[in-house]
This record gives C-alpha cells, sequence and structure tokens, in this order.
C-alpha cells in the first residue's frame, strides 16, 4: 500500500498563503487584532513549511513580514490601549 505523501509542488499553497499573510499583517498591524491574527497564521504556516523542508522565497518573505508584522501589532495594541486609558483619564478629570 502506497504511503499518502504529498505530491512534489503541492505545498506552493501554504507558501503563498504564508506570504500573503506576512504582508496582511504589517498593513492591517493597527487593526484590533487583526494584524495580530495574520501574524501568528503567517508565523504558523512559515514554521510548518520549515519543518518540512520547504525553502522558498515565499517562505522566507511570510516569515519575516509575520515577524515584523506581530511586532508592529503588540506595539499598536499597547498604543490604543495607552490612549484609550489617557483618554478616559483626562474625560474623568474634566467631568462637569
Amino acid at each position: 500500500m502506497a504511503e499518502n505523501t504529498p505530491a512534489q509542488g503541492s505545498t506552493k499553497g501554504k507558501e503563498i498563503a504564508c506570504m500573503v499573510c506576512g504582508i496582511a499583517s504589517i498593513v492591517a498591524s493597527y487593526g484590533y487584532g487583526f494584524g495580530l491574527i495574520c501574524a501568528i497564521v503567517s508565523l504558523v504556516l512559515g514554521s510548518q513549511l520549515a519543518k518540512a523542508g520547504v525553502q522558498s522565497t515565499f517562505t522566507k518573505v511570510g516569515k519575516i513580514t509575520g515577524i515584523i508584522g506581530l511586532i508592529l501589532s503588540i506595539i499598536g495594541t499597547i498604543a490604543s490601549i495607552a490612549v484609550a486609558v489617557l483618554y478616559g483619564a483626562a474625560a474623568a478629570a474634566y467631568s462637569y
């Protein structure tokens, strides 16, 4: 009985998805968690492809942009929380 192995070139969809999610994570890094989700998906796909032994430009770009998007998303989330806290404190100080 033949093993159930993927055919050569069947990882191309994952490679492209990794790159697209990485780029989307940068674009949507201040999008209330959407960039964070895309960054995590990109990094997971990149690690799966690395375990499978796939070394392509799409995968490298996806992993790099995923890391950048993750960092920007974390910074954006912290900045949004800080603005909300400061706005709340300012509103409470000037309540009539």
